[in-house]
């Protein structure tokens, strides 16, 4: 609307000036004034004119194109962690809730899985915070490429991430996490940097049998997730102990 109206302005000033010109002419040059004099004024108001259309035009293209990227870009930071390109939390919690309503609403099964990385801040502390940083865009890259694209990868701060999947049970969610899981293992298995990374999480679902609310469904999720944490814990702990009860008998 605001192009059109420019440039109907511009049309209607073009008029003027070449009325403008041509007044001016006639009343110079008196009434004997010949057509092909009357043809300059003509063809300059034309070309002011248009040249001022078309600069008008140009400016309001440009300044629409630059409204439409700023549009785009605070959209990205308040919808995107920008470290993973993967959803932030507050996006995260609230495609949740509507996949949630979804569910309840269709009677379809929804999957969650609280996932936290383990070991950060040692990495943090013995090789520094760029390679904690890469250690958790890898892994977010490893979360991407295992899901379905129809599923959500949020980061949820620091070392924790929350990944929805819809229209899925919790058998087929703990076959999403094998296959995490089975990629990490690769990643050791080909990585040079020292450390070695691994996951722990948790999966709860939500379906016609439980028909528990968001909050209780991360709840159970987050529950598991430190369960499977502190198993991890005492296992390594266990194999410290053998270990050393090993060395002792030799």
């Amino acid at each position: 609307m605001e192009k059109w109206r420019s440039l109907a302005i511009n049309i209607i000033l073009m008029t003027v000036f070449i009325l403008i010109m041509g007044t001016i002419n006639l009343r110079v040059n008196g009434v004997e004034v010949k057509a092909t004099f009357f043809i300059l004024p003509v063809f300059l108001g034309v070309f002011f004119g248009g040249g001022v259309t078309f600069l008008s035009l140009r400016r309001t293209r440009d300044f629409q194109e630059r409204i439409r990227e700023k549009t785009r870009e605070l959209e990205y930071y308040a919808t995107m962690d920008d470290m993973t390109n993967t959803y932030n939390r507050r996006m995260g919690l609230e495609l949740l809730k509507n996949h949630y309503a979804l569910s309840r609403r269709g009677g379809r099964s929804l999957s969650v899985c609280f996932i936290d990385i383990d070991g950060l801040k040692a990495v943090n502390d013995n090789f520094g915070h760029v390679s904690g940083d890469r250690l958790i865009e890898d892994i977010s890259e490893i979360l991407k490429s295992s899901v379905r694209e129809s599923d959500i990868v949020a980061r949820m701060g620091g070392d924790e991430f929350l990944v929805v999947l819809p229209e899925c049970e919790i058998e087929g969610a703990a076959k999403v996490m094998k296959r995490v899981e089975g990629r990490i293992a690769l990643y050791n298995n080909t990585s040079s940097r020292g450390y070695r990374a691994s996951v722990s999480y948790g999966i709860a679902e939500s379906s016609d049998k439980n028909k528990e609310s968001v909050e209780k469904l991360l709840m159970e999720a987050d529950n598991r997730m430190y369960s499977m944490k502190r198993r991890m814990k005492k296992n390594l702990l266990r194999g410290r102990i053998s270990s050393e009860k090993l060395m002792g008998s030799l």
